[in-house]
């Protein structure tokens, strides 16, 4: 899902900058892409969710854990409130407090440095994603190309997601075919 949404935003924000202009009746040859599909099914794309998942997935998962152990014990809290004393009442409280302001600033870092490294891979998908593109008009005579998420209907003949997918990843190939994420850490 992280890649889907790194790579969509990478295309929206290509497609929208650079691929669109102003106005488009001047336009001749215009082909349609699908960025949900070029996400999921190129190597960038692939590569992105896999790092992303080897970077942060099992510290998610444990953010996750601590947040459902967390409930349950607000949960176990208001369940035997009425059986407890006011001190142990406060007590737990306090602890149950406690334990979710230290999982917030946790989930905090996370989210920072999880945003910081989408920052990197999105610019360097942007890269290879314009790259390919302009790599894939020239090759083919179009004069534009459009996200299919843009376009409230289009014939199917206009659909160069498949093309355009084999473009990215020899282009992805080409520079390495890896994220350098060094600026990101």
């Amino acid at each position: 899902m992280l890649r889907r949404m790194v790579f969509a935003l990478a295309l929206t924000f290509f497609c929208s900058a650079v691929l669109v202009p102003v106005q488009a009746q001047a336009a001749g040859k215009i082909g349609v892409a699908n960025s949900l599909r070029i996400s999921s099914q190129s190597a960038p794309g692939k590569e992105a969710e896999k790092q992303l998942q080897a970077m942060f997935g099992k510290e998610r998962q444990e953010l996750e854990k601590q947040g459902a152990d967390l409930n349950k014990q607000a949960e176990d809290l208001r369940k035997q409130a009425a059986a407890l004393s006011e001190k142990a009442r406060n007590e737990r409280a306090q602890k149950i407090q406690k334990q979710a302001q230290e999982l917030d600033a946790k989930g905090t870092a996370y989210t920072q440095r999880l945003s910081r490294v989408q920052q990197a891979i999105n610019a360097q998908m942007t890269d290879v994603l314009r790259e390919a593109s302009n790599s894939f008009i020239k090759k083919n005579g179009y004069d534009m190309i459009i996200d299919a998420t843009a376009v409230m209907a289009f014939v199917e003949g206009t659909d160069i997601t498949s093309g355009l997918i084999e473009e990215v990843n020899r282009v992805w190939k080409s520079k390495g075919g890896k994220f350098d994420l060094s600026s990101a850490k």
